[in-house]
């Protein structure tokens, strides 16, 4: 139990790091990059200029784009460590079987959906 408990707080934790360097960077690129050209104040524009001194756009793009994968794996190991919690859930508010596999298949196509877009992305 204390090595479940272990390797639960481990992805929980490494997945909320991910994410917040997913929101961080998709920030950087979204919403700082075109600041570098279009802020009509300087000391804005140099403060954009900042985020782009080490790392350039296609580097944050990347960081941005592995952080996310990081985030989906560790939402799969996340779902498969608590899935015992989720039927016993389902099992107990939805006593109809069918329903019950109908829904577990709506799941199973939200991951699906959510999952193959990244294998074009390599």
């Amino acid at each position: 139990m204390k090595n479940r408990l272990k390797t639960n707080i481990i992805i929980d934790l490494v997945m909320f790091l991910a994410m917040v360097v997913t929101s961080f960077s998709g920030i950087v690129i979204k919403l700082i990059a075109p600041l570098r050209r279009t802020a009509e104040s300087e000391w804005v524009r140099e403060a954009a200029m900042w985020f782009f001194q080490v790392w350039n756009r296609r580097t944050w793009a990347h960081i941005h784009l592995w952080a996310g994968v990081i985030v989906m794996v560790l939402l799969v190991a996340h779902i498969a460590l608590h899935w015992q919690t989720v039927d016993g859930f389902f099992k107990k508010h939805i006593e109809n079987k069918n329903l019950r596999t109908s829904l577990y298949m709506v799941l199973l196509l939200l991951l699906i959906i959510s999952v193959v877009p990244w294998l074009w992305a390599f």
